[in-house]
This record gives C-alpha cells, structure tokens and sequence, in this order.
C-alpha cells in the first residue's frame, strides 16, 4: 500500500531530527521538545524572556491562489501559519518576521511578488500584541529572500510561487511556566475561518475537476466534479479554498493576560494536535462546533470517515485553549467567536477522544 503523505511527512521529519547533533539544540528549553514552536533560553541577553521560534509555510494552497490568479491573501496564510503556532505559548509577543519567496518569471515580471507582501502585511498587522500585553514588543518585517525558480517550479504557466516564513518572538518565564493541563480544565475551541492552510492536498483531489492543471502527470490526481468558480455557499468554491487562516495572536494574549491557559494550534493531523500536550491526560471533546459547509462538502465528494475528516482538517475549530472551569465563561467573554467544546480527565496516557453522533472516536499517538 502507497504510504500517505502524513505517513511519509513524519518518516522524513524523523530522519532530519536524527541528523541535527544535540550541540545545536542545547539553549532549548527540553519542555518545548514536540511543541508547536520551540523555546531557547539565554540568561546573559534575556534574562527575563524565552525566545519563541516558528517556521511554516503555506503547502499546496499556493496552487489554488496561482490558479485564480489571486495572490493579495496568501500571504496571510504564510504569517498565520507562524503566528498561531507561537499563540499556543499564550503570552506571546511577536518581534520578527522573515520569509522566502520562490518564484516563477510571471510572478516577478507583473511584480505579483508586490501583491504576496502586501498579504504578509496585512497578517503582520494582526500579530501586534503589545496592547493586549502592555509592552513595547512590536512586530517587524525583517530580511526576506526571492528566488527565480523556473526549472524548480513547473506549476501555472509562469504563475507558480511558494512561500515560507518564520517568526521569532518573546514570552514571559513566569508566564510560561505556569501552563499546565488537569483533569477538570474545559476545553475552549475557537472558530476557524475554514480550512486554514491544512489538508489541501486532500481538498484539491477530491472537490476539484482540476482544469486548470496542465501538467498531465498531476491533473490524474484530480477527482473532484468542480471547478474554482462554481458557485457553494453564497460564494464559489475557490474563494471558500483560499480564505485566509484566521490569527489568533492578539486574542490569545488578551487571555493570558489574566488566565493561565494552554494553547493549541489545530493544524494538520486534527485532533491528534492535542496529544501534543505534555502532561498524561485525556481530552474528551463531546460538544465539537460545527464544521462550515466546505468540510461537509468535502466528506459527502470524499467519502472520508469522521476519523479522516477530524484527523486531517480542523473541522471549524482552528484553536484550542485549555482552561480552569471557573474561567471559561470569562475567557469565552473576551474570545467571542468560540465555545467549550470539551474537558481534561483522568488518563494513564495522553490521548484525545471525540464523542460523535453517539460513538466515540479515539485518536492516540501524533
């Protein structure tokens, strides 16, 4: 049987993870091993802060903007992607952002480059927590890097283009060491804004018809019976596919302002994002928010089990913050766009379990 891609992902992720010597990881903070973002420590420069790193791209949802020759957005995804991750550290304030961008000749001969950082832009901007915090860490669109591609990148006719970044920023020691997870805490999911930039692989093969597609090695992938400008929803399915990732930075530095919450950055693998968590517990989510009509299209055009569909897409739920019980209608107050969706229990392993239409469904491991 053909491996698949997150199969293949984690065997490549273990082999670069054998191929970095101890000696290059040894300011890491050993806690934030496995974590969304990774924290480093020097007492000498910063003596009071953890310095918070995050690397991301954008994957194949690049390919859906160079189809439909919108590029003004995506660019939101790639900070998002970064952003949400440091988010998970609660208190965070981002400083410095960085990317890369490879491209093809149309790209930079119609200066669409431009209209890509204009999309980064508009995401750094959402990625100012100074207010919430009260501090004078604000963000900054550091160096960046442009690549001419034509013979790595085949995609588009001339319109293909991938992006990545990475965001460094700072959060307090006091704060961080304070996070930890019980038996008796709820479960916060906060709204997505659709799929985000996960599992578009899977979205692309199986909703699209693929005529954009020129190359025929890859339009065979294509399974689906639309195209980009069909009409679902009050909108198309194209401009549903690339809305772009919602950041939760500011609203998660507002909570933690006042309550000691863990985050959660409900990317690729679902659910399974949750036995990321540190502490030997189960988190049982028995009220799940309901998906937005594309991840129902998605698993009517698919035929995807709910394991699939909760394992490869954040199913509405783009964040998780966990929380004392006593604090959740507070922190419900000042999230809005959110609901307890779940609680902490007793477990002699960490394992996520959603309750489901009558039947449960266990997803162990990460």
């Amino acid at each position: 049987m053909k491996p698949s891609y997150q199969d293949r992902e984690s065997e490549a992720v273990d082999a670069i993870k054998k191929a970095i010597p101890l000696s290059l990881k040894s300011n890491m903070l050993p806690q934030s091993r496995g974590m969304f973002a990774e924290l480093y420590e020097n007492n000498e420069v910063f003596p009071k802060h953890y310095i918070a790193t995050a690397i991301d791209g954008v994957g194949t949802k690049v390919i859906i903007a160079a189809a439909m020759r919108k590029f003004d957005t995506i660019g939101i995804d790639c900070v998002a992607m970064n952003a949400n991750d440091l988010a998970t550290l609660g208190a965070v304030s981002p400083f410095l952002f960085m990317d890369y961008l490879a491209c093809q000749t149309k790209v930079q001969e119609d200066k669409i480059t431009g209209d890509i950082i204009k999309g980064i832009v508009k995401g750094l901007v959402q990625c100012d927590a100074s207010g919430a915090l009260r501090n004078s860490i604000r963000i900054n669109f550091g160096k960046g890097e442009t690549a001419s591609v034509d013979e790595l990148l085949s995609s588009a006719k001339g319109y293909g283009f991938d992006i990545a970044g990475c965001m460094i920023g700072f959060v307090e020691k006091q704060k961080f060491s304070k996070q930890k997870i019980r038996p008796g805490q709820k479960i916060i999911a906060l709204k997505s804004s659709g799929p985000h930039s996960n599992g578009y692989t899977d979205l692309r093969h199986y909703l699209l018809n693929g005529d954009f597609e020129t190359r025929a090695e890859f339009k065979r992938e294509y399974k689906g019976r639309f195209s980009l400008d069909d009409k679902f929803d009050g909108s198309t399915i194209g401009k549903i596919l690339l809305e772009p990732t919602k950041i939760y930075i500011e609203t998660m530095a507002k909570i933690s302002k006042n309550f000691d919450v863990v985050g959660f950055n409900n990317t690729g693998y679902g659910l399974k994002n949750l036995n990321r968590a540190r502490e030997k517990v189960e988190l049982r989510i028995n009220k799940p928010l309901k998906p937005q009509p594309i991840f129902e299209l998605m698993q009517k055009e698919s035929g995807f089990t709910d394991e699939q569909m909760y394992s490869t897409f954040n199913m509405g739920m783009g964040f998780f913050a966990v929380c004392d019980k006593e604090n959740a209608d507070d922190i419900l107050d000042i999230a809005k766009d959110a609901d307890v969706v779940g609680e902490v229990r007793k477990s002699n392993k960490t394992i996520t379990v959603l309750e489901k239409d009558n039947k449960k469904i266990v997803f162990d491991g990460y």
